[in-house]
């Protein structure tokens, strides 16, 4: 309830207009206790500061697949690799996802034992270039002590019209490298020999 002050008797000034002011003054001393009697209940808590949304994944992807510039062969690789990046030093990985057609038949089994370190892959390579030598195999040696790109090997499956094709997600490589060191290089295609059968560039994936 509000707080009921009595003022001193307080001669008319300004005439009779002063007077009649009088219970407007009353009024307003007690609003004003009310308030202050119960002000410290109505104050907010301040509001906890928003959360940051957490940083989008940069993909990469290579496609646009032409043939190794050193490849005279019937095989015509087209598709696409996805490359997402994650880790920092020894753990920075790359993980390739790939829907690619027109691969080599014979990769419908996993090489023997004893076939070439290269045969069915599909790596990243130290190139830049489509049009001159892919280079090795592109990651970190000071960070990662063997070769990590051996073990990424694809399968594949006829389907359609006689059209061999691959698809592969989830493959992580190990590699020393964040996204941004294997942005613009060489995604390279292998046939089950090893041999360098196509060659993509891999750029900024368009959303």
């Amino acid at each position: 309830q509000g707080l009921l002050l009595k003022l001193p008797s307080i001669r008319p000034v300004f005439g009779l207009a002063s007077v009649h002011a009088m219970p407007s003054l009353w009024l307003l001393v007690a609003l004003s206790a009310a308030a202050a009697s119960s002000g410290a209940a109505d104050v907010l808590p301040p509001r906890p500061p928003s959360k940051a949304a957490p940083p989008k994944k940069v993909e990469l992807r290579a496609s646009a697949f032409v043939p190794y510039y050193t490849y005279k062969g019937d095989l015509k690789v087209s598709g696409f690799v996805m490359v997402v990046g994650a880790g920092t030093l020894s753990t920075a990985l790359q993980t390739l996802s790939w829907r690619l057609s027109n691969v080599d038949p014979t990769c419908a089994t996993p090489p023997a034992a004893g076939a070439d370190p290269n045969a069915c892959g599909i790596h990243i390579h130290m190139g830049m270039s489509c049009t001159e030598n892919a280079d090795g195999h592109f990651y970190n040696p000071t960070l990662v002590s063997a070769d990590p790109w051996t073990a990424v090997q694809y399968l594949a499956v006829k389907g359609k019209g006689g059209v061999w094709s691959t698809s592969g997600k989830n493959a992580k490589v190990i590699t020393g490298l964040n996204n941004h060191d294997v942005l613009g290089h060489t995604m390279v295609v292998h046939n089950s020999l090893g041999v360098r059968i196509a060659c993509g560039i891999l750029n900024v994936a368009e959303e």
